[in-house]
């Protein structure tokens, strides 16, 4: 399933929003707005990982974020979805690993190693073998 191009163009510029803004008050404030934006799609049956993928990427707290991820990874089965699939399994080895949760860290970072192999994205596949390799 293709990103629909409205989609990509608010999720954007909600990204852009989060990433420079300073703020806690305002960054909250574009933070709720993406997540009943996120929700807003999923209600009109538009229920693309990108939406959840993002969210999850902007949410600060590890234990909040891994469900947004794992919502993001259920819905991205499909050939088509590999490269989402991959990001997605790589942001959860991250948060798990931040987390304490060494084993299951390593498992999703292996996953995502196993199905990046096919992926033409070589500084993803390069941090996912430098996440496994490393021993902190």
């Amino acid at each position: 399933m293709d990103i629909r191009a409205d989609v990509w163009d608010r999720v954007m510029e909600f990204a852009v929003q989060l990433a420079n803004e300073e703020q806690r008050e305002k960054y909250w404030s574009a933070y709720n707005a993406l997540r009943d934006y996120c929700e807003t799609q999923s209600l009109a049956w538009y229920d693309h990982p990108f939406l959840w993928e993002t969210l999850a990427d902007f949410t600060i707290d590890d234990s909040i974020a891994v469900p947004i991820y794992q919502r993001a990874l259920d819905g991205s089965s499909g050939e088509e979805m590999r490269d989402f699939r991959v990001s997605i399994r790589f942001a959860l080895a991250e948060r798990h690993k931040a987390k304490g949760e060494d084993e299951l860290a390593r498992e999703y970072a292996i996953a995502a190693d196993d199905e990046a192999k096919h992926m033409d994205d070589l500084e993803l596949r390069r941090r996912i073998s430098k996440f496994l390799l490393s021993r902190e």
